[in-house]
C-alpha cells in the first residue's frame, strides 16, 4: 500500500450538516399514475418508492432551514459564518444569486456575510466543497456554510417516463472550518474533467440568453428537462474507470483505505453499474436512493449527513464524494473526516 504521509492535504473539517425535506411525500405509485403506467413500474424502472416534492417552500427558504439544522449542531454562531456558497444545479431565480435569497431567508439583519452561488449542475456541492477547502487554504476564510438546495419537481416533462421518475426536491449544508493544527482533516485529493461531447445529453435549453420566455417562438419543452439516458450511461462507463483509476493513484490511497464511497444518486441502475465497474464493495456505498429519489446537487451533501448522523463514518476516517452531472463531468473530492 501506498503511503499517504506525503500527499498535499488541504486543511478542511466538516464542522455540522443539516438537512430539510419538503412535507410531501410523493410515491411510486403516484407517479405510475400520472404517467399512466402500471403499478410499481416508475420503481422498476429507476429504484426510486419515493421523493418529496415542494407545495409552498422555495428553494431559498429550504436552503435556510438546513442552514439553520446546522447550526444547532455546530456550537458557533451565525455571525461566525464568513461566507455562505449556494452550490446548487437549480436556481430560484436568474438573479440575484440563490445564496443571497438563503441570506434573506434567514431572516438575520446587519449580519452581511458574503454569499454566492456555484453551479455544476448535480456536482455543485463536489464542486464547493473544493473550491472551500482552497479558500480555507489561504485563509481567506475560516468558516464557510456550504448549501445545496434544489427544486427538480417544476422542470419535469411528463413525456420523459424514466427522467419524471428520478428527480425529488430537498436541501443539505454543510458547515466547514480550518481545523486546528492538532487535527488531520481535509481534502486529500480533488479532481473533475468535463466531456463536453455529452453537453446535449442532459440539458434545459430555456431560461437563458439563447432561449428566452420573450421569444416569439416560445416552446414550453424548451423550459424542461430533457435526457437521453442511454447516452449518458454509454459515456459514463466509458470515462468514470480511467477517472477513477486515476484519482486513487493521485490520492495515494486504495479502496481498503476508503470507509465510505458517497457517490451522487443519480439511479438505481446508474449506481450499481457505477459500483460494480469500480469494484466498490456495497456494504461502503451510501445509497439513500429508494426514499428521496435523485436530488441534484443535494443528494451527495444529503448522503453525507444521514452518514454522519447514522455514524457510518467517524473522525479520522476517509471518505469519497463521488459523482457525474450534466457537461458531462465526472468528479471526485477524497477527505479526511
Amino acid at each position: 500500500m501506498r503511503s499517504i504521509m506525503k500527499i498535499a492535504k488541504r486543511p478542511l473539517k466538516i464542522l455540522s450538516t443539516g438537512s430539510y425535506l419538503p412535507k410531501r411525500v410523493v410515491t411510486g405509485f403516484e407517479v405510475d399514475q400520472k404517467l399512466g403506467l402500471s403499478r410499481g413500474k416508475s420503481e422498476e424502472m429507476t429504484g426510486i418508492a419515493e421523493r418529496r416534492y415542494v407545495t409552498d417552500e422555495s428553494a431559498s427558504e429550504m436552503g435556510a432551514y438546513a442552514l439553520m439544522g446546522a447550526l444547532e449542531k455546530s456550537g458557533i454562531k451565525y455571525e461566525d459564518i464568513d461566507a455562505i456558497i449556494c452550490a446548487s444545479g437549480t436556481m430560484e431565480q436568474a438573479i440575484p444569486s440563490t445564496g443571497a435569497l438563503i441570506q434573506r431567508a434567514l431572516k438575520r439583519p446587519n449580519v452581511n456575510i458574503p454569499c454566492f452561488d456555484v453551479n455544476s449542475t448535480c456536482l455543485s456541492f463536489v464542486t464547493g466543497l473544493d473550491l472551500a477547502s482552497s479558500l480555507l487554504a489561504t485563509d481567506r476564510y475560516k468558516t464557510i456554510a456550504i448549501v445545496s438546495t434544489e427544486v427538480a419537481s417544476v422542470g419535469l416533462n411528463p413525456a420523459q417516463h424514466e427522467a419524471y421518475a428520478l428527480f425529488g426536491d430537498g436541501a443539505a449544508a454543510v458547515i466547514v472550518q480550518k481545523p486546528e493544527s492538532t487535527e488531520s482533516a481535509g481534502v486529500i485529493h480533488a479532481s473533475m474533467k468535463t466531456f463536453s461531447e455529452g453537453a446535449s445529453y442532459c440539458r434545459i435549453e430555456g431560461g437563458g440568453s439563447r432561449v428566452h420566455p420573450s421569444n416569439d417562438r416560445f416552446d414550453e419543452e424548451k423550459f424542461l428537462f430533457s435526457m437521453d439516458g442511454r447516452k449518458v450511461f454509454r459515456l459514463v462507463l466509458e470515462t468514470i474507470p480511467e477517472f477513477f483509476e486515476q484519482t486513487m493513484k493521485d490520492s495515494g490511497l486504495t479502496l481498503d483505505d476508503l470507509s465510505l464511497v458517497i457517490p451522487h444518486q443519480a439511479s438505481g441502475a446508474g449506481m450499481e453499474l457505477v459500483r460494480r465497474k469500480l469494484n466498490i464493495d456495497s456494504s461502503k456505498y451510501m445509497d439513500i436512493l429508494a426514499k428521496h429519489g435523485n436530488m441534484i446537487a443535494a443528494s451527495i451533501p444529503l448522503a453525507l449527513h444521514y452518514a454522519i448522523e447514522q455514524g457510518r463514518i467517524e473522525r479520522g476516517e476517509k471518505v469519497m464524494l463521488m459523482g457525474t452531472s450534466a457537461g458531462m463531468s465526472i468528479g471526485i473530492v477524497v477527505l479526511e473526516y
